[in-house]
C-alpha cells in the first residue's frame, strides 16, 4: 500500500498549489501505522518509516499524506537513526487552527457573539466559511487572507433541519464537533486533487441494525465469528447534570443536562454565560449556550472490540453507521453507532478496532480539553 506526501499547500495569486506541484514523493516502505478516525472529532495517527537521511530531509511539517483512503496532516517528526516517526491528525486538524471571530453587525442583544441559525450543514458551512476559506467578516468587504485555508464546502447530510449556534473565540473544530454531535452526523476534510483543495463534508451514517430490513444488517459477536476480542466501558466520572449559569446581569440560572438527578447521582458546576438570560434577543440561544460550554461532560457509555476481519470497514459498514453489537457476557444485542475507527498496521499485519457510543475521555486528555475549551475552573 502506497503512502504519498505532499508539502503544505501554499496561496498565491488568489489560487492554492496544485497537489501534483506539492507532492514530495510515494513510499510504501512503512513498518508501523495507527490511525483513529473519529466520527464528530479529529483524528489522530501515528506513522513509522525505516530511516533514510534522503527521506528525512524531503519531510516537511505541516505537510499532508494520503493513505489507506485517508488524508493526514503532518504534526511531529521524531528519528533516531533507526528509524523516522511521522505523528498528526487527520484534515480535520486544519479546523482546529482557527477560532470563530465576530464582526461589528452582531446581532441585537448579542454583541461580541457570532449567531447563526438554519440546518446543522448551513450553521457549520457559516463558521467555516468566515473563518476558514473567505474569512470575510459581517460587517467587513475585506477578507483576511492569512486566515484562509485551502478549503471548500462539499456539502452532505443535512442534519437538524432547525439548528442555531451562538459562537464566541471558540475553536471551529469545537463548534464543528458540537452541531455535529446534536444533530447526530460527523463530517471528514478531504483532499480534492482537481480542485487544489481539501472538502468538508457531512455524513449521515447508515442504519445497518437489527431495527430495520431494508439492507442487510450488520452484527458484531462471538457467535458470527467477527470478533476477536471486545470490553465495556460505563462511567460517570465526566457526567455533570446540573449546570448553574450567571448571566451577564449576575442572575444565575439552572440548566439541566437531561433529566434533574437528585441525592449523590446529581453533579453540578457553574459557568459564566457572559449574555443575558431574560433578553429577548438572546434567552433562545441562552440554554444552548449553556449545553455547548459543558458538552464534553457526559456520560460514558461505550463498547470496544477488536475485529476479526479488516475487509467489512467501508463496504458492509463504515463509522457513523448504526451496527448490532452482542455483549458475549450478557448476552445483550444493542444497536449503536461507530464512533470511532482505528486502523493498524505492523510489519504487514492489519487489525481494526471500533468504538461504539461515546467513549470515556483519559484523565490527561480530560485535562487538556479542559484548558483549551477554558472549562477547567468548573468542578
Amino acid at each position: 500500500m502506497f503512502a504519498k506526501f505532499f508539502k503544505a499547500p501554499t496561496y498565491s495569486g488568489g489560487t492554492w498549489s496544485t497537489f501534483s506541484d506539492d507532492r514530495i514523493f510515494v513510499t510504501d516502505n512503512i513498518t508501523d501505522y495507527e490511525y483513529t478516525k473519529r466520527f464528530t472529532d479529529i483524528g489522530t495517527f501515528t506513522m513509522t518509516l525505516p530511516f533514510f537521511a534522503d527521506i528525512l530531509k524531503k519531510l516537511v511539517l505541516n505537510g499532508t499524506i494520503y493513505f489507506d483512503n485517508d488524508w493526514l496532516w503532518v504534526q511531529s517528526l521524531q528519528y533516531d537513526g533507526q528509524k523516522i516517526t511521522i505523528s498528526g491528525t487527520d484534515c480535520k486538524g486544519f479546523l482546529g487552527t482557527r477560532v470563530s471571530l465576530y464582526g461589528t453587525a452582531a446581532q441585537s442583544g448579542a454583541e461580541g457573539y457570532d449567531v447563526v441559525s438554519g440546518t446543522t450543514a448551513e450553521c457549520m458551512a457559516h463558521y467555516i466559511d468566515n473563518n476558514c476559506i473567505n474569512c470575510v467578516l459581517p460587517g467587513s468587504q475585506t477578507a483576511d487572507t492569512a486566515r484562509m485555508l485551502p478549503l471548500v464546502w462539499s456539502g452532505g447530510a443535512a442534519g437538524l433541519a432547525n439548528d442555531s449556534y451562538m459562537a464566541r473565540l471558540e475553536y471551529v473544530s469545537d463548534i464543528v464537533n458540537r452541531l455535529c454531535e446534536h444533530a447526530g452526523i460527523g463530517y471528514d476534510v478531504r483532499g480534492i486533487l482537481k480542485n487544489r483543495c481539501f472538502g468538508v463534508t457531512t455524513i449521515q451514517g447508515i442504519d445497518r441494525g437489527t431495527g430495520q430490513s431494508v439492507r442487510p444488517r450488520a452484527i458484531f459477536s462471538a457467535a458470527h465469528c467477527n470478533v476477536i476480542s471486545q470490553s465495556f466501558e460505563h462511567g460517570v466520572d465526566n457526567l455533570y447534570n446540573i449546570v448553574y449559569a450567571e448571566d451577564i446581569n449576575s442572575t444565575v440560572k439552572p440548566v439541566a443536562m437531561g433529566s434533574e438527578s437528585t441525592g449523590v447521582s446529581r453533579r453540578e458546576c457553574t459557568v459564566n454565560a457572559g449574555i443575558s438570560s431574560t433578553d429577548p434577543e438572546t434567552s433562545t440561544y441562552f440554554d444552548k449556550y449553556v449545553l455547548n460550554e459543558v458538552a464534553d461532560n457526559l456520560e460514558s457509555h461505550s463498547f470496544m472490540i477488536d475485529a476479526a476481519s479488516v475487509s467489512g470497514y467501508g463496504t458492509n459498514y463504515n463509522i457513523g453507521d448504526i451496527v448490532a453489537v452482542q455483549d458475549d457476557y450478557t448476552k445483550n444485542l444493542t444497536n449503536m453507532q461507530i464512533t470511532e475507527v482505528t486502523k493498524s498496521y505492523s510489519h504487514g499485519r492489519q487489525s481494526l478496532s471500533l468504538t461504539f457510543g461515546t467513549p470515556k475521555q483519559k484523565p490527561f486528555q480530560k485535562i487538556v480539553n479542559n484548558f483549551l475549551n477554558g472549562t477547567a475552573r468548573r468542578r
